[in-house]
């Protein structure tokens, strides 16, 4: 978490706030009673997240508000809150509805996410949903654990159950559930208003997890292996197919005793190009 400045009005967004991108909010809320609420929804209502090219299959959604002109009720559109309207489904769960209410914002698309065991939502962004542009993403984890890896610009988050947490989504982030429970967040889009910004100066880290079994830790530990070994270096330096490259990576990782995924590599090498155009942007 940066230093956070202090907001400018925007128009027609929220307050605009620089300096945030991933952040702990004050509110603490009973998950295991909203999750009771959500177990109880029919299974009917889960649709499979709508962007396929984003997830392995695994990643879904249920609305809770949706706006009447979006084309399926889980797809958030730019309409303000007032557009918005709550779902049947938000109906059945006074526990869930009594936390929007809590945190009193103007909400615009709020959905459950889960994700289901073994699987993967791959890194991606969603462009212009932070708030240094009036917009806020907030995640509240009611079914999680310490085998969910959610990376946001290759830092784990540490997000417990009950938790309501900030996260800037317009920066790269991804999520594997390498746990043996399905992962259920309340996922809550909102405009900044002047509530929101006096939680981000309440808000913190959080308290860090674990991460020997971090997948992209492991990676980090891989890369200053090879850094540090001219033979696999240059064995890793004479592929020149991106693919060959990540599968070589992983297969070397898994005899060095390293244990991640063909993403991390992906990743880090849509890092270093990130980083190589940046550093001609003015």
């Amino acid at each position: 978490m940066t230093p956070l400045e202090s907001p400018a009005q925007a128009q027609p967004q929220g307050l605009m706030v620089q300096g945030m991108q991933t952040a702990r909010l004050p509110w603490r809320f009973d998950a295991a009673a909203a999750l009771a609420e959500v177990n109880a929804l029919p299974s009917s209502l889960w649709r499979t997240h709508f962007n396929e090219g984003r997830h392995d299959g695994g990643w879904q959604a249920l609305a809770l508000r949706s706006a009447p002109e979006a084309p399926i009720d889980v797809v958030p559109v730019d309409v303000p809150a007032s557009g918005y309207a709550d779902t049947p489904a938000l109906e059945q769960c006074p526990t869930l509805r009594a936390m929007l209410d809590t945190m009193a914002l103007p909400w615009k698309s709020v959905r459950l996410m889960q994700l289901l065991p073994g699987c993967e939502i791959k890194e991606h962004t969603d462009a212009g949903v932070c708030a240094a542009r009036g917009e806020a993403r907030l995640h509240v984890p009611l079914q999680t654990g310490e085998q969910v890896f959610f990376h946001v610009d290759g830092e784990r988050i540490p997000l417990r159950a009950g938790e309501c947490w900030y996260v800037d989504v317009s920066r790269p982030h991804r999520v594997r559930n390498r746990g043996s429970q399905t992962r259920v967040h309340l996922v809550a889009d909102t405009s900044v208003d002047m509530r929101l910004f006096e939680a981000f100066r309440s808000s913190d880290a959080g308290e860090p997890l674990p991460d020997p079994s971090d997948p992209w830790s492991q990676f980090i530990r891989f890369r200053d292996f090879v850094g540090a070994d001219a033979e696999h270096s240059a064995r890793l330096s004479a592929i020149t197919n991106t693919a060959e490259f990540v599968q070589e990576s992983v297969r070397m990782g898994q005899d060095a005793g390293f244990q991640f995924d063909a993403s991390d590599v992906e990743s880090a090498m849509k890092a270093g190009r990130r980083a190589w155009v940046e550093q001609w942007i003015l």
